[in-house]
C-alpha cells in the first residue's frame, strides 16, 4: 500500500483565493517563554487544500457539518486534461466513471501554486459538468483554485445536485495509470467550505 499526500501544507504568507483574508498563524505559546506550544490560525475556509459544501455558492444550506464522510471516500477516477484550456465532454466520455465515484481533473495547474498564473486557470464546461451529474458522481476535485470562474456557473450546477468540490489539490501526476482510492476529509466546522487532507490511497 502507498500513500499520496494530495494536499498543500498551510502556512503563513501562502498564496489565497484573490479577494479572500491572509493566512495569519500566530505562535501563541512557545517551549522557551511557556514550557509548551499552542498556535492559532485565521484564515478562510478555502484557501489551500479544501472541500466546498454546497451551501457556498447555492440556495441548498448543506454545510460542511451536514456533510456525511462517505462522500468523502471512495473509488477514484483520474482524468488527464493538462494542457486543456477548457474540459469539456469529449474529455471524459472514454473515461469508466460510475455512480458515486470521485472525479479527479489532472490539469498541471499546481505547478503555478504560488505565482500570479495559478489564478488564470482551465475550467470545465457546463457540458462537461452536466455528464458528471448524470453519472452520479459524489465529488470532483481538481489541481487549480476552482472549477471555473465568476459567475461560477459549473459550481452551482454541481451543488444543485449535492456534488461536493474539493479544490488546490496537488501530486496528482503520481497517480497516473494508478487504480486507488481518494480520502478528502474536510475538518468537522459548521461552515460552507473546510481545510481538508486529501490523500489517495494506491495498492501496489
Amino acid at each position: 500500500m502507498k500513500i499520496i499526500d494530495l494536499s498543500h501544507p498551510i502556512k503563513n504568507a501562502m498564496p489565497v483565493y484573490p479577494g479572500d483574508r491572509d493566512v495569519e498563524i500566530v505562535r501563541e505559546k512557545t517551549w522557551e517563554n511557556d514550557g509548551y506550544r499552542l498556535s492559532s490560525l485565521t484564515c478562510s475556509m478555502h484557501i489551500a487544500t479544501h472541500i466546498d459544501a454546497p451551501s457556498h455558492l447555492s440556495k441548498d444550506e448543506t454545510m460542511i457539518l451536514d456533510v456525511h464522510l462517505n462522500r468523502c471516500i471512495g473509488r477514484s477516477v483520474l482524468v488527464d486534461v493538462r494542457n486543456k484550456a477548457q474540459i469539456d465532454i469529449s474529455d471524459i466520455e472514454q473515461y469508466p466513471i460510475e455512480k458515486d465515484d470521485i472525479v479527479i481533473f489532472l490539469t498541471g495547474w499546481s505547478q503555478y501554486f504560488g505565482t500570479s498564473a495559478y489564478d488564470d486557470h482551465p475550467t470545465l464546461s457546463e457540458s462537461c459538468a452536466k455528464l458528471l451529474v448524470e453519472k452520479e458522481v459524489k465529488l470532483v476535485a481538481v489541481d487549480m483554485p476552482s472549477v471555473d470562474h465568476a459567475p461560477y456557473p459549473v459550481h452551482r450546477l454541481l451543488f444543485e445536485h449535492g456534488i461536493l468540490i474539493a479544490e488546490n489539490l496537488c501530486n496528482c501526476e503520481s497517480l497516473v495509470n494508478r487504480q486507488f482510492q481518494m480520502f478528502a476529509i474536510p475538518i468537522s466546522i459548521d461552515a460552507e467550505g473546510a481545510l481538508s487532507r486529501v490523500f489517495a490511497i494506491i495498492e501496489d
